[in-house]
């Protein structure tokens, strides 16, 4: 897939505007390391994977990448790696770039590598200034052995993550970590995921910040996620921009204990279900055979989420809800309750010269659900609910009169109420029409950007 003229120096614009110019690492450190230069000509490492089996200790390592295109994808796995760092050479990412076309897995020629660095069981990598583009699965990934709390500390700075088939910067059973000053776009699912975290008693927490994600199916996915703090970030030109969520296909139910604050969240309006969209998302379906679409034209997606806080944030823009939050009665272990989540203080709809459809959306599940201090609330209460708003959108903190308690919200599936309303939304058919819904408007110009939904991805039928 190609990236549009104009894409990237966007995604830079808004990413220097929400963080400043990234800093390189400390050189008195690098001093103290041994590192292996890789570039195509004129280094003893002409190939990253050839660095990489160089390395006989991570902690003390560094793997120096030099302006060039790299055709490959490295595998690491274990402890002997703990430490490692991978750095491109220029604080301009774009200037050291894993491809995925054509790329081989650490240099076998019979092997296709799925991603641009892949590291298992490793503690406290690092992946700064590097770009990931165009690989079969995922950008760059980080993540642990089933069953197993092996990945500890990670860092991704000042990175970009482009075009591949599934998540762009993607960390998975980890136990804290930090993303920050990078972005992405073009993803079949999500350009930052944080999944499956362990419980913890003294929680580590996953920095998410200073980050971009555009023009992916989710900005932000985190399914069964735990201890995620989501700031000073930007997410516009999604599908849907943050998408915390609870699902029976990963371990540690349910998604719980997140924050999303001081973000830009605008615009989320990409129907990427055309049929001249230059990104397919790689879902299959939601829900029984399939049924439930992933939903578009959503700020903030709380699926089966327990105990988010939603604050301070500006959502704005989305031509079906600012931010909706619903249970998963379909779970098998009824894990994913809509319980305990909080929306305060976000400024909404851009003083009203940039409405979202509605700010907010919720299905009456659960308990604790509350909304203060936002300065609009365009509550969503359809005209079949069977509650009253004060029982749908109570105010913090919550009654304990609000909310049905369980995973059935309002209404009954598939005909009336919040339920209702929802699942004739996501099961549109095709799924293009959800279009249908939005209250759609031209919207004030922000940062230079161009909205998506100005684009011509053809017609649904």
């Amino acid at each position: 897939m190609k990236l549009r003229k104009g894409t990237f120096a966007a995604a830079i614009a808004v990413s220097l505007a929400v963080g400043g110019a990234p800093a390189m690492g400390s050189d008195a450190h690098a001093k103290r390391q041994k590192v292996f230069v890789v570039c195509k000509h004129g280094c003893q490492y002409r190939s990253v994977h050839k660095a990489l089996d160089a390395v006989n200790k991570g902690s003390n390592s560094l793997i120096r990448i030099r302006p060039g295109t790299y055709n490959e994808g490295v595998t690491l796995v274990g402890h002997r790696y703990d430490g490692l760092s991978f750095v491109g050479t220029s604080e301009n990412p774009r200037r050291a770039v894993f491809e995925g076309r054509g790329a081989k897995l650490n240099g076998d020629s019979h092997e296709v590598a799925q991603n641009a660095i892949d590291a298992t069981n490793v503690d406290g990598l690092k992946i700064k200034n590097l770009w990931a583009r165009n690989f079969e699965t995922n950008g760059f990934f980080v993540h642990a052995d089933n069953g197993t709390t092996n990945c500890k500390g990670f860092l991704m700075k000042n990175d970009l993550a482009s075009f591949n088939r599934s998540y762009g910067l993607f960390a998975k059973r980890c136990i804290g970590g930090r993303i920050t000053r990078s972005a992405g776009w073009g993803h079949g699912d999500s350009a930052i995921y944080i999944g499956e975290t362990p419980p913890q008693k003294n929680p580590k927490w996953t920095q998410i910040d200073h980050d971009v994600a555009y023009e992916n199916v989710l900005g932000y996915s985190g399914t069964n996620s735990k201890y995620v703090n989501i700031h000073h970030s930007e997410f516009f030109n999604n599908g849907a921009g943050v998408v915390p969520n609870t699902l029976d296909s990963e371990r540690f139910e349910p998604n719980a204990d997140g924050r999303i604050h001081h973000n830009a969240i605008f615009w989320n309006n990409f129907n990427y279900y055309l049929p001249d969209s230059p990104v397919e998302t790689v879902s299959g379906g939601l829900g029984p055979g399939g049924l439930y679409n992933y939903p578009t034209g959503i700020g903030v997606v709380l699926f089966g989420s327990d105990g988010w806080t939603v604050k301070d944030n500006r959502i704005f823009g989305n031509f079906m809800w600012g931010t909706a939050s619903f249970s998963d009665p379909f779970n098998s272990g009824h894990d994913a309750v809509n319980e305990r989540n909080r929306f305060i203080d976000n400024k909404m709809s851009r003083g009203g010269t940039d409405k979202n459809r509605f700010d907010f959306f919720n299905d009456g599940s659960g308990k604790g659900n509350c909304f203060s201090g936002n300065s609009s609330s365009r509550f969503d209460v359809t005209a079949t609910a069977t509650h009253s708003q004060a029982f749908l959108y109570p105010t913090c903190p919550a009654p304990a009169s609000a909310g049905t308690g369980t995973d059935a919200g309002d209404g009954v599936l598939l005909t009336s109420g919040q339920v209702g309303e929802l699942s004739k939304y996501v099961t549109a058919s095709p799924p293009c029409k959800q279009q249908d819904s939005w209250v759609e408007h031209a919207h004030p110009p922000f940062k230079g950007l161009t909205p998506i939904d100005t684009k011509d991805f053809g017609d649904c039928s």
